[in-house]
């Protein structure tokens, strides 16, 4: 929390899942960093809310997540578990920290990359035509496409 009030952060809003990180680092705030607002919640059926109020997102490195997080046009650092053995994750986050869309990074080197990130360095994800997709797996099978 520390890095993100260097940073110029004033709040923090935690998905905690059924972890007692949120009311760990609420604890911590109210005690070591008073003007630092930290709220949390266990679950949502939908966080886009909380994705368009934000200014920046640290997020896991899920497919749904990362998509989410870029079409509401939000800077983002992924992190991923590096620990986990077959972590299709991984390829996701390298993939688009590549295209200049997200940063990434492991859990143990978090608080660095929050402090190197640069928002202004991100490109803006543009979202695909399904409509070409279509058209293109129409053509692959031999059947007549219509808008």
């Amino acid at each position: 929390m520390e890095v993100l009030l260097e940073k110029g952060y004033r709040s923090l809003c935690i998905q905690a899942g059924s972890s007692e990180v949120g009311e760990v680092m609420l604890t911590k705030a109210k005690s070591k960093l008073p003007g630092f607002q930290v709220s949390w919640f266990s679950y949502k059926p939908n966080i886009l809310a909380d994705i368009n109020a934000a200014d920046l997102v640290i997020s896991h490195a899920g497919a749904g997540s990362c998509l989410e997080i870029m079409h509401a046009n939000k800077p983002c650092i992924v992190v991923v578990n590096d620990k986990l053995m077959g972590n299709h994750q991984v390829e996701l986050a390298e993939k688009l920290s590549s295209l200049g869309h997200t940063e990434y990074t492991t859990p143990s080197h978090l608080i660095e990359t929050v402090q190197s990130f640069r928002s202004e360095n991100l490109l803006p994800y543009e979202p695909g035509d399904p409509k070409r997709l279509s058209k293109h797996l129409h053509q692959l099978m031999g059947l007549l496409y219509s808008d």
